[in-house]
C-alpha cells in the first residue's frame, strides 16, 4: 500500500512547518505563552501553558509548531490503537487508510500543521472517544465495564475542554448514547459515571478561576457570539447551507462520499457501540453548530470534531476481504491527488506569496499578514527609542508584530475586545508616547477607540514585496495619546466593566 503522495504531503508540511511566518492567530497564542494566565478571553489554556513551556528551548518557527509533533503522534498513535479494536488482523492496512484519507484531507493538513489550539483538541477529543468506547463495550458486553477506561476518557475530555470549549460535545455524544441504548442506561446508577465527570469538571478549573477574576468574560463572548448576529433574532439558513458547503470543501469532496458510503455499508463492527458514537458525535457537533449558524455564524472548523469517528469507518469501503489490494482505486488515488495539490497550493499561498497578489492588492488578506513582518520589524524598531508605547489597529498585526520583535509588550487598539484589552488595563496608557501600526485592512483612524493628541505624524511607509509583486502597505505613525470620545468598546475606559 506504498503511495508516493504521502512523501509529497509530508514535504509540504515540513515546508510549511519550518519556513511559513507564523499565522496571525499562531503568533497571537504565541504571545499568550509568553504572558501565562489560568485562562484567556479567546479561548482555554492548555495551548498557552504549552507554548509558554516550549518558549524555553528558543525563539522559532521550529519551537512554535514543534508540539504539533507530539499531539500528531498522539492522534495517530490513538487512530492505529482504533484499528486494532475495530479490524483485528487487518489493523495494520486498515490504519493506513485512515491515515492517508486524514492526511490527505486539507482540513485535517491544516489543523495538524498549524500551531492552534485544534491540533491538541482533536487528539485528545480522539483519545477521550475511544477510551469512552472502550468502557461502554465492556458494559454491553459484560455489564461491567472497566473503570480505567472511563477515567481515562473523562481525563482526556477534561484535557480537551482545557484547549477548546467544542470538546463538550464529546461529554454530549457520551451521555447521549448511554440514555438512548437500553444495555446502557444502567450506567445511570453506577456511581462511577458520575465519577468520571467530576474528574472532566475538575479540569475546568483553570477556566472557572479566570472567568471568576474578569466577571465571566470568556463565557459572556461566547454565548454572545453564538446567539447575537448584531440586526436581532433573523433566521439564516443561507449561512446554514454556506456552513456545509465550507466544511464540505474543506474537509475534501471525494473524501465525503466515501465516508458517506463507508457510514452506509452493512456489516458489523468489533465493537457494538462505536458506530452509535460516531454517528452520535457527528450529529451532535453538526446539529449544534447549524443551530448556531442559523441565528449567528458558524466556521467550518467549527466541526472538526464531527468527523473524527467517522474516519475510522472509511477502510470498510477500500479493503477487500481476503485480498492486499484496495478496491475503489479511483477514489483512493483522488482523495490523495486532491489532498497533494490544496497542500501545496497552501505551501505558496502561505510561504512564497499570496495567490490572490497576482491579481492586485486586494483579496486574502489574512494570507497577506503571512509576509513582511521582519521588514516591519526592522522599521518599528529604528523608531521605537523616541516612544512609549509600541500598538497597532488590530489583534493579528500586534500578535505578529510581538513575535517579529519576540517582545510581549506591544498592544492591540481595535474596536473589537481580545486578550489585548485586558492586558491593556494593567498599562498606564494616556498621555504616553506612541508608536502605532496600522493597514489598509485595519486603519488608523480618528473614530477610534484611541487617539493621538494634536501633531502626530506618519513617520513611514513600509511596502512589502515578494518576487517584485506587491503584497500590501504598512504605515507607522507616532504621536502622544489622549482619551478618546466616550465608547463602550473603549479599553482605555475599562470596556471590561462593562460586561461585568
Amino acid at each position: 500500500m506504498r503511495s508516493p503522495w504521502l512523501w509529497l504531503i509530508l514535504l509540504a508540511h515540513i515546508v510549511y512547518w519550518l519556513t511559513a511566518f507564523p499565522n496571525p492567530d499562531e503568533a497571537y497564542y504565541w504571545l499568550w505563552g509568553q504572558r501565562l494566565d489560568w485562562s484567556y478571553y479567546d479561548h482555554p489554556p492548555f495551548h498557552a501553558w504549552v507554548q509558554g513551556l516550549f518558549s524555553y528551548l528558543g525563539h522559532s518557527h521550529f519551537i512554535l509548531r514543534l508540539p504539533t509533533v507530539l499531539s500528531n503522534g498522539l492522534f495517530f498513535w490513538t487512530y492505529y490503537h482504533i484499528a486494532r479494536y475495530l479490524y483485528g488482523q487487518q489493523a495494520g492496512r486498515a490504519w493506513w487508510v485512515i491515515f492517508l484519507c486524514c492526511w490527505s484531507s486539507p482540513l485535517y493538513f491544516l489543523f495538524l500543521t498549524l500551531a492552534w489550539h485544534d491540533h491538541w483538541l482533536i487528539a485528545f477529543s480522539l483519545l477521550s472517544a475511544y477510551w469512552f468506547i472502550r468502557f461502554l463495550d465492556g458494559v454491553w458486553h459484560h455489564g461491567q465495564g472497566r473503570s480505567e477506561f472511563l477515567y481515562g476518557g473523562a481525563l482526556m475530555l477534561g484535557l480537551a475542554i482545557l484547549c477548546k470549549y467544542t470538546a463538550v460535545f464529546v461529554g454530549i455524544t457520551v451521555l447521549g448514547v448511554i440514555v438512548s441504548q437500553a444495555k446502557l442506561r444502567r450506567l445511570l446508577g453506577d456511581k462511577r459515571l458520575y465519577g468520571a465527570i467530576a474528574i472532566a469538571l475538575l479540569c475546568t478549573l483553570p477556566i472557572l478561576i479566570w472567568n471568576l477574576q474578569n466577571g465571566w468574560l470568556s463565557f459572556q463572548y461566547y454565548l454572545t457570539r453564538s446567539v447575537d448576529s448584531g440586526d436581532g433574532p433573523i433566521l439564516r439558513p443561507d449561512a446554514v447551507v454556506f456552513f456545509w458547503l465550507t466544511a464540505g470543501l474543506i474537509l475534501s469532496p471525494p473524501l465525503v462520499w466515501v465516508m458517506g458510503r463507508s457510514v452506509l455499508l452493512k456489516g458489523t463492527l468489533n465493537s457494538p457501540t462505536f458506530r452509535p458514537v460516531a454517528l452520535g458525535l457527528f450529529i451532535t457537533s453538526t446539529g449544534l453548530l447549524s443551530l448556531v449558524g442559523l441565528f449567528s455564524t458558524a466556521l467550518y472548523y467549527w466541526n472538526i470534531l464531527a468527523y473524527l469517528l467517522i474516519l475510522p469507518l472509511v477502510p470498510r469501503f477500500f479493503l477487500q476481504p481476503g485480498s492486499d489490494t484496495l478496491g475503489h482505486r479511483g477514489w483512493w488515488q483522488g482523495i490523495q491527488i486532491l489532498g497533494t495539490v490544496v497542500a501545496w497550493l497552501l505551501v505558496i499561498n502561505y510561504c512564497l506569496l499570496p495567490i490572490s497578489a497576482l491579481w492586485g492588492t486586494a483579496g486574502d488578506p489574512d494570507g497577506r499578514m503571512s509576509f513582511g513582518w521582519h521588514q516591519v520589524a526592522e522599521v518599528v524598531t529604528a523608531h521605537i527609542p523616541q516612544s512609549e508605547l509600541l500598538l497597532t489597529t488590530d489583534y493579528r498585526s500586534a500578535s505578529a508584530l510581538a513575535y517579529a520583535l519576540n517582545t510581549t509588550t506591544v498592544l492591540a487598539i481595535s474596536e473589537r475586545i481580545d486578550q489585548f484589552d485586558v492586558w491593556a488595563r494593567a498599562r498606564p496608557l494616556i498621555g504616553q508616547s506612541a508608536l502605532v501600526l496600522a493597514d489598509d485592512w485595519h486603519p488608523f483612524t480618528d473614530e477610534g477607540p484611541l487617539q493621538l493628541e494634536p501633531g502626530w505624524t506618519q513617520v513611514a511607509t513600509i511596502p512589502v514585496q515578494r518576487f517584485g509583486v506587491k503584497i500590501k502597505d504598512y504605515y507607522l505613525y507616532a504621536g502622544k495619546v489622549q482619551q478618546a470620545e466616550p465608547n463602550p468598546s473603549n479599553y482605555l475606559q475599562s470596556p471590561l466593566d462593562a460586561h461585568t
